[in-house]
Order: C-alpha cells, then sequence, then structure tokens
C-alpha cells in the first residue's frame, strides 16, 4: 500500500480500528473509503467481528510497552499509539495532534490542580499517559468510554483511567469532553453527540472528523484489513455546517479550529473531505 495512503489512513481512524493494519503487497489496492449511496443500508462482509475483538485488543497490548517509552523522558512527540511502528517519533502529523491536544488540555486546566476529562473512545487510556507527561503538575480524573473488552485489558495496564463499557459515563459533566476520530461510526451521530455536549462542563474537543461542505452529510464504505481478519466498516463524512449546529444547538460556541490534514480520498464520493478538528466552550448563562 502506498506510503501517503497509510499516513492518511492512521490519521483518520480511530486506534482500536487501524492499529493492527498489516502491510500486504497487492497488484491493485482498493479504495479505502467508498461511496456509499445506500447509507446506512449498504450491506457490508464480516460486520460481526467489529471493534469488540480479542485481536484487536492483543494488537493493541502488543505495543504498550514500546508507547509508554515514548511517553517517557523528553523525546519529540512525533509518534502515535495507532502507528504500527512506534519507533517512528518524528512525524509531523502526529506531532501536531498531540500538540493540538496539549494546548487544549492546558486551557481546560488553566490555574486548577484538577481536571476532568471524558475521552470517547479512548482505546487502552494512551492520551491519559500523554496528558500526564504533558501536564505532570495536573491531575487528571481522566474517563474512557471503550469497547468491553478493550476496557477490561485497559483496566489492567492503565489502572489510573476509569473505563466505561456503556454511556454511563455520560450521565455526568466533565471539564474537557475530547471526541477523538471515533464519531463517524454512529448512526445516531446527532442523538449522541448532544447526549456528548450536554456533558460538557467547559471545554469540548472534537476533532480528526471528515468534513465537507458543499454536500450534505454521507455514509462511506471503509474497506481495511486490520488485525487477523479483514472487515468492511460503514462511517460518515459530515457535512461542516450540520455538524457544528448540533454542537451550537446544545450551548456550546467555538473557541477555536484545528487543521487536522489532508481527507483521504473517497472513491465516487460527490465531493471530497479534508480532516478536521475544533474546540469548543460551553457558552455562559445569559
Amino acid at each position: 500500500m502506498n506510503t501517503r495512503i497509510q499516513e492518511l489512513i492512521r490519521q483518520v481512524l480511530p486506534p482500536f480500528v487501524l492499529a493492527g493494519l498489516r502491510r500486504v503487497r497487492k497488484p491493485v489496492v482498493p479504495s479505502v473509503l467508498e461511496y456509499a449511496p445506500r447509507g446506512w443500508d449498504t450491506p457490508i462482509e464480516n460486520d460481526n467481528c467489529g471493534w469488540d475483538n480479542d485481536s484487536v485488543v492483543r494488537v493493541e497490548a502488543a505495543k504498550w510497552d514500546d508507547f509508554l517509552r515514548n511517553v517517557e523522558g523528553a523525546g519529540p512527540l512525533g509518534f502515535s499509539h495507532e502507528h504500527t511502528d512506534l519507533t517512528v517519533t518524528r512525524n509531523v502529523s502526529f506531532h501536531n495532534i498531540h500538540l493540538s491536544y496539549a494546548y487544549v488540555l492546558s486551557l481546560a486546566a488553566h490555574s486548577r490542580n484538577e481536571i476532568s476529562v471524558l475521552d470517547w473512545g479512548g482505546g487502552l487510556g494512551h492520551y491519559y499517559l500523554v496528558g500526564r507527561a504533558l501536564l505532570p503538575e495536573v491531575h487528571l480524573s481522566y474517563h474512557v468510554r471503550e469497547v468491553p473488552r478493550m476496557c477490561e485489558r485497559g483496566k489492567l495496564l492503565c489502572p489510573d483511567v476509569i473505563f466505561h463499557a456503556g454511556d454511563d459515563c455520560l450521565e455526568r459533566k466533565y471539564d474537557l469532553v475530547m471526541i477523538n476520530g471515533s464519531l463517524g461510526y454512529f448512526k445516531d451521530w446527532k442523538d449522541k453527540l448532544g447526549r456528548l455536549c450536554d456533558s460538557v462542563a467547559h471545554y469540548m474537543f472534537l476533532t480528526r472528523v471528515l468534513v465537507v461542505r458543499q454536500v450534505p452529510t454521507f455514509v462511506a464504505l471503509q474497506r481495511t484489513e486490520v488485525y487477523e481478519y479483514n472487515s468492511d466498516m460503514l462511517t460518515q463524512v459530515f457535512n461542516e455546517e450540520e455538524l457544528l449546529r448540533v454542537v451550537k444547538d446544545h450551548g456550546l460556541r467555538l473557541v477555536r479550529e484545528f487543521v487536522v490534514g489532508d481527507g483521504p480520498t473517497v472513491a465516487g464520493a460527490p465531493e471530497q473531505c479534508r480532516d478536521c478538528g475544533w474546540l469548543f466552550a460551553r457558552s455562559a448563562p445569559a
């Protein structure tokens, strides 16, 4: 697979989807994302594996020690726990993601010794350790919403994190809510995003989101070979105005937009996408 395509895939997809992407040689590489005009009615193959799979957890856990070594010390932040090669530490895109997170976390923790964080789709708790390394003087009450098997392993590897295998985590409010690359996989995204907005006490960081401006939100078929099985999944490319309207309607205002990178090509799509992020704040009561 072309190196540039691999890099884009790793930037766009969440940790529990592509961390174990195998490099295979094929005469013709199929499109990573394909426009799905039938939307969520699009038939897909091997959809019974999903993210809550033992092989997914094994691949993530196998890289844990390498990830810890990268987090420790004063080395560069140009690595990613999603990458298949954790010796890569000077990737500009990965560095950008971590530094954007550092800015958001610092703003949320301004003049405070402790903050609460909800990381929606937070893997084994990777961003908790990144945050602790970047702001060692701030105590992070860190919550991760994940699939059950990932939660089980996360509790063993990262016991300081509170893992949630269900939406009970949305029953309280957090100083910072982070949605990092996972929103597109929810068919009921408006309801899910609205509930996440409602759990925000101060800030929400919505990042690594594929968006278009000229056409409505649409579904794409994601063809990947991940972990120990082939799996096709459905995801979404959002109309930016539609997405931001949901956030605004739930009382959050835009603080800053972030450049994540060029979006991947979506074969047959009515409009090609870009990869974006935003920081929102809870609006002051009238």
